[in-house]
């Protein structure tokens, strides 16, 4: 099943209008072209838009838009539609999810002369409303979402008169042709005509952003500052790699604030970077841009920051003391540290399919289990400690308590460890090679 019919004409499950969705926007994003963008992750390859409108006008709510790769034809209510034999996506104009539950509910098994409905069910006790009155009540029910799967032969049918899903619906359940599918994964809503519409939408997809970041520390108190920044930049033309570079480039004034004897503010600067660095991804995800080159732009401009860091700590501990050790220590980080991103760089691009350096951990995957030896144990213990958000916190506290040479102590710790780790898996991953080719 590939082909979606999206209706944006006559009226829908609960008898809403239909017509008045095509030109709504917001994070940013055309809704109809959301609701295009979002199924074609789901599967879909074709699109048929129903509506009361001419097709320039609809061409002109999904421009241009590079991200659309799906074929779209734009039809009206008095136009006829080619239909083959086949199972059909129904969406409703006003349906806001994700392609996680449309993809899902695609995998529908279904008789050729039914319907399915997802819908989101309720335990609770709800009531069916008719006007003023209550028109049913019921201990468990569910609430369609607004997608919807039929054959060919009902879906023919329905375009001829396509004026109302509910009174298909209601058709069908009265020869028993009615199933449903339970709605699984991400989220879901209508929009509506109703004041504060749009707001719920803008609301409920930040809400999600906020759960997909790695650790407790990024959920929980990154995510306070981050949303309400990403908020306010998805209303700019700034796009999520403009977002990455600047973000950046904030984090590189720590390295001089470092050299200048200030390794507090210098470390404040890394940590307001390292908050804000959630701000590019939860841009691309609201406004559906996501890609891998913006993955590996954002872990590259990431670098610098940790560049500049390990330039400016020793330069300027050396400064204080004149301590030539220091500046042998911090060659050697730097040099580790360069290590690690050759080899990091190396092992995505082999062995991943990303641009992020969180998926380097894939790695545990690949070498598996096996003999794994004392110091790989503790590594793995304190392996947390090396995400961005937990090591620029730590080393503004440890910053605050203990200034250059507690930074410089842990940091070249923590590198030397990361270092053993990676040597590890390095001999691993070749072991495995040559077993598979001898």
């Amino acid at each position: 099943m590939d082909h979606a019919i999206i209706l944006a004409a006559g009226f829908g499950i609960d008898g809403e209008s239909l017509k008045n969705y095509i030109n709504i926007e917001y994070c940013s994003v055309n809704h109809l072209k959301r609701l295009v963008i979002t199924a074609q992750r789901a599967g879909i390859k074709k699109f048929t838009i129903i509506s009361e409108i001419g097709a320039p006008s609809l061409t002109q709510a999904l421009g241009s838009d590079k991200r659309i790769t799906s074929k779209v034809d734009f039809r009206t209510l008095e136009s006829s539609i080619d239909i083959d034999p086949g199972k059909y996506l129904l969406l409703q104009s006003n349906i806001l999810t994700t392609p996680s539950a449309l993809s899902e509910f695609l995998n529908t098994d279904l008789p050729k002369d039914s319907i399915s409905i997802l819908v989101d069910r309720k335990k609770d006790g709800w009531v069916k409303l008719q006007g003023e009155n209550v028109a049913d009540s019921y201990l468990d029910g569910a609430i369609s979402v607004g997608a919807f799967i039929l054959g060919s032969e009902i879906l023919q049918k329905f375009l001829k008169h396509p004026s109302s899903l509910a009174s298909l619906v209601n058709d069908l359940l009265k020869e028993r042709k009615v199933f449903y599918k339970e709605f699984k994964d991400g989220y879901w809503m209508r929009l509506s005509t109703e004041e504060g519409s749009i707001k719920r939408a803008e609301d409920l997809i930040f809400s999600h952003v906020g759960k997909t970041a790695t650790g407790w520390i990024s959920r929980k108190i990154n995510s306070r500052f981050s949303l309400p920044t990403s908020r306010l930049l998805v209303k700019t033309p700034l796009t999520p790699n403009m977002i990455s570079v600047l973000i950046n480039v904030i984090g590189v004034l720590c390295g001089p604030f470092y050299i200048l004897g200030h390794p507090v503010i210098g470390a404040l600067f890394m940590h307001i970077a390292t908050v804000l660095d959630r701000c590019d991804g939860e841009v691309a995800r609201v406004k559906l841009m996501e890609t891998k080159k913006g993955q590996w732009i954002d872990t590259i401009s990431d670098q610098f920051t940790a560049l500049s860091f390990l330039i400016g700590l020793p330069v300027g501990y050396y400064l204080i003391n004149g301590n030539h050790i220091v500046l042998i220590i911090g060659a050697i980080n730097i040099s580790i540290f360069i290590f690690f991103l050759c080899w990091s760089f190396y092992f995505l691009v082999k062995y991943t399919n990303s641009g992020s350096l969180v998926s380097y951990f894939e790695v545990d995957d690949i070498v598996g289990e096996g003999n794994t030896t004392l110091l790989k144990k503790f590594i793995l213990f304190v392996r947390p400690l090396s995400r961005r958000n937990v090591y620029s916190m730590g080393i503004l506290v440890v910053a605050i308590i203990g200034g250059y040479p507690w930074v410089l102590f842990f940091v070249t710790l923590a590198l030397l460890l990361f270092l053993a780790h990676q040597v590890e898996d390095i001999f691993k991953l070749r072991k495995i090679k040559h077993n598979k080719l001898s």
